[in-house]
């Protein structure tokens, strides 16, 4: 059955497994100490997808302090400024204004699903900013988002139920 027209809402109902395969974009982001790192992840989403799981991985001899994440929608690698204006990739975190939404302990690899969060991206590609507020040494930061594309056919029965593909 064609769903490709209908409501984001009622798409995003359907069981998780219509949305087709999954996959992971990301980067490795060498952080500076005590300053602030601007990325933007160098595989494009599809215009419209599903955020499923948000990994961010800490480490290295230095690594002991938290971490402030801010993900977001954009074209290019962010710069400082413009942080607050962008899109936020995840609405439901964070506090409008502030540059980052996320924060994460030192030294840990911290999961932000699962979920199911639908992005309209328009042609943006994810980006962001990182900082280690009270980092005195060079430590290393992995951010990757786990996604899919909306699906656009389902099996007749899904919808109708078994009783109707009969």
């Amino acid at each position: 059955m064609d769903v490709s027209r209908w409501s984001i809402h009622k798409i995003m109902a359907l069981p998780d497994w219509c949305f087709g395969q999954k996959w992971w974009i990301g980067d490795f982001v060498a952080t500076t100490a005590a300053g602030v790192k601007y990325f933007f992840f160098s595989d494009l989403p599809p215009d419209n997808f599903v955020v499923w799981d948000v990994i961010v991985s800490q480490g290295g001899y230095a690594a002991a302090t938290v971490i402030d994440v801010t993900l977001c929608l954009c074209r290019q690698a962010p710069v400082s400024g413009d942080i607050k204006k962008l899109t936020r990739l995840l609405r439901q975190f964070g506090t409008p204004g502030q540059a980052y939404d996320m924060h994460f302990p030192p030294n840990t690899m911290s999961h932000l699903g699962p979920m199911k969060a639908f992005v309209e991206a328009n042609n943006d590609g994810i980006g962001g900013a990182l900082i280690l507020p009270n980092e005195t040494a060079n430590c290393e930061t992995t951010i990757a988002v786990l996604l899919s594309a909306l699906p656009k056919e389902v099996p007749d029965w899904v919808v109708l139920g078994i009783a109707g593909s009969r």
